[in-house]
């Protein structure tokens, strides 16, 4: 770096315009829920003319993409060299910078000065993998004092290698053309299209802010002030883009066909969060549906969150939405359906709000109807709790780093309000507990999960949907039961705790009875248990123990009671209707010899005094409102 460049830096005006644009609304993201605030754009030296080389040079074209493409996963960062003729644009000009998605969200925003030379060149390296609109803006004062005076913008493609834009300011406009050149849309799909005009050797010409309009003539598309056409209606339509102070236009054809609706025999919806440290099993995960997804009528239709804030290495960052095709390669091959998915705000969606569990369910079955639906959440998992431990104080289930949120087990009917599948399976860890059974019961026929915490990789989805590419008319159960032999069966989990059971929800209500039975048994023979029931909670079959939680096998936890000799007869009775109705429910279980004393359902054991710091959480489940086992956690042993 040049020593003017570090004056620059080191300057009380470039300090002012750090802090101005890092508490600028334009830039700023409030992240939901009041978390926290993050800025979404990466912040570039701003260059005085020492700091790069001049030359005019030729504006490039983007590659086979267009703005709203998005890279495929583990692309790399992309560089663009940077050029602008100053013109007779003022000494002490300025220009900002602006990379912007197809969404319209400014990703990050770079910036230089002219300090009176002739022309400047940028490079700004190591941006995020995209192709971007990028809008070059101009000041009359350095570090972009005073309002900005005209501006030009191109679509570049930085997925993964280099590009230059070159610009002027002054120079005459020959040319006004409009990217893309044409539109084929489906009806409902958007596109924005980007307009400049371009003098003589190819260079962005800048022109008046909001000197663009755009129109339309036929029935077929609308288009909005900022260039987004929409597909309206089957047929064809002209979209112009007018610059009225240069007298010129670009006329855009565009062709809007139907979308079109497949029902088909299952889609498989998985709402894969991997904005946590989760995020490369996820590259590994959407390889294997890919290797499986050979029969039409088995689709995997994927919601895919990555945070390269967060992790640096995730292959791609933001939420997107995948319909995976059939691939057996190493790379993501799916077709890629929505990409940089935000709320209102330009924020990537929230995964930790069931809010967007909802939103995805209800897009995805009117999008990919079918005639059976699994549903597979994917994530960390904490069973019915809350916390977990110092590092993740909140976690529930779909933790998203980003936002810092996940969603709690009693916002199951929230996150899944209206919709119903035939089986709902939990790529995570813990879940498979009664208290999380119970309230995911109206959701689905069957739920599939683990008492332990699985490996990171989670399911083998190449093993467990196999059978399903072979024969999708089978039985539900049948299919759900391949969940349990994916896991058993996948070689690199020999020496791992596996667990996997699948339940059949309608048969919860009667659980729910027996155990309130068992409770009641329990708080009525309290004198008697006071050095049993703690025998049994050190005996009993546990998972994933930490000071603040405490799991135990059900069934195991009853066995005990029923074999120790000074358990109240009116207790073992109660114990035997429980292990009856709960054999009832789990359909099929399946566990190798880590995990030995596994049945299939998990509750929570905590003494007393641990309950007391939980009880207000666990009294938000309805299974504690249907049953008194919070009254005999608060008084156990």
């Amino acid at each position: 770096m040049g020593k003017e460049c570090s004056a620059i830096l080191q300057s009380s005006a470039f300090l002012a315009l750090f802090e101005y644009w890092t508490q600028n609304e334009v830039h700023k993201k409030s992240v939901k829920r009041g978390v926290k605030e993050r800025v979404w754009f990466g912040f570039a030296v701003i260059l005085a003319i020492g700091c790069g080389g001049g030359g005019g040079g030729v504006t490039t074209t983007t590659g086979g993409r267009v703005l709203g493409d998005i890279c495929p996963p583990a692309t790399g960062s992309g560089t663009l060299v940077y050029r602008t003729t100053w013109g007779n644009a003022p000494a002490t000009a300025s220009q900002i910078l602006q990379f912007i998605d197809g969404n319209g969200v400014v990703i990050r925003t770079d910036s230089l000065n002219r300090n009176g030379d002739t022309e400047s060149e940028y490079v700004a390296s190591s941006v995020t993998a995209g192709v971007y609109e990028v809008r070059a803006r101009l000041y009359s004062q350095p570090n972009a004092g005073g309002s900005p005076t005209a501006e030009t913008s191109q679509v570049i493609d930085l997925c993964g290698g280099s590009a230059s834009l070159s610009t002027s300011v002054s120079t005459p406009a020959t040319q006004f053309v409009a990217t893309p050149s044409s539109l084929a849309l489906k009806t409902g799909n958007r596109r924005r299209l980007v307009s400049r005009a371009v003098d003589a050797g190819g260079r962005g010409r800048f022109i008046g802010i909001g000197a663009v309009t755009y129109s339309v003539n036929g029935p077929a598309v609308t288009v909005d002030s900022q260039g987004v056409v929409e597909g309206v209606a089957v047929g064809s339509a002209t979209v112009t883009a007018n610059w009225t102070a240069g007298s010129q236009s670009a006329d855009v054809p565009v062709t809007v066909t139907q979308t079109v609706v497949q029902r088909t025999k299952w889609t498989v919806l998985v709402y894969l969060n991997a904005a946590n440290d989760l995020f490369r099993a996820s590259d590994l995960n959407v390889n294997q549906m890919e290797s499986v997804a050979n029969n039409p009528n088995v689709r995997f239709v994927v919601q895919w969150k990555q945070s390269k804030n967060n992790f640096a290495s995730s292959s791609f960052d933001g939420v997107r939405r995948y319909l995976v095709t059939y691939d057996t390669t190493s790379n993501i091959a799916s077709q890629l359906v929505q990409g940089n998915l935000t709320d209102g705000v330009g924020n990537p969606l929230d995964m930790g709000d069931p809010q967007t569990l909802n939103d995805f369910v209800v897009w995805g079955k009117a999008n990919y109807p079918a005639d059976r639906y699994c549903l597979i959440i994917w994530n960390h998992g904490n069973g019915w709790k809350r916390g977990v431990d110092e590092s993740y104080p909140t976690r529930g289930f779909s933790y998203d780093d980003e936002s810092q949120n996940s969603i709690q087990t009693w916002e199951i009917d929230q996150a899944l309000a209206g919709q119903t599948f035939d089986i709902l399976a939990w790529d995570a860890s813990l879940m498979q507990m009664t208290e999380v059974a119970y309230e995911a019961r109206n959701h689905a026929t069957f739920i599939v999960g683990s008492e332990e915490s699985p490996p990171a990789d989670g399911y083998p989805y190449d093993l467990v949907f196999a059978p399903w590419a072979a024969n999708p008319d089978d039985t539900t159960f049948n299919l759900a039961t391949k969940f349990v032999d994916g896991m058993l069966n996948y070689g690199p989990y020999a020496t791992r705790k596996i667990t996997q059971s699948v339940v059949e929800s309608n048969k919860l209500p009667a659980l729910a009875t027996a155990v309130d039975t068992l409770a009641l048994q329990l708080i009525a023979n309290r004198s008697s248990l006071l050095t049993i029931w703690p025998q049994i909670r050190n005996q009993a079959q546990a998972y994933s123990d930490t000071p603040t939680r405490t799991y135990r096998d059900l069934i195991h936890i009853c066995q005990l009671l029923n074999s120790n000799a000074g358990t109240p007869q009116s207790v073992k009775t109660a114990a035997t209707n429980v292990i009856a109705a709960a054999t009832t429910a789990i359909v099929d279980e399946g566990h190798n010899s880590n995990s030995s004393l596994s049945n299939g359902l998990a509750i929570d054991d905590s003494s007393a005094s641990l309950f007391a710091s939980l009880g207000s959480d666990y009294r938000m489940l309805k299974f504690a409102n249907d049953t008194n086992w919070d009254e005999w956690l608060a008084q156990a042993p």
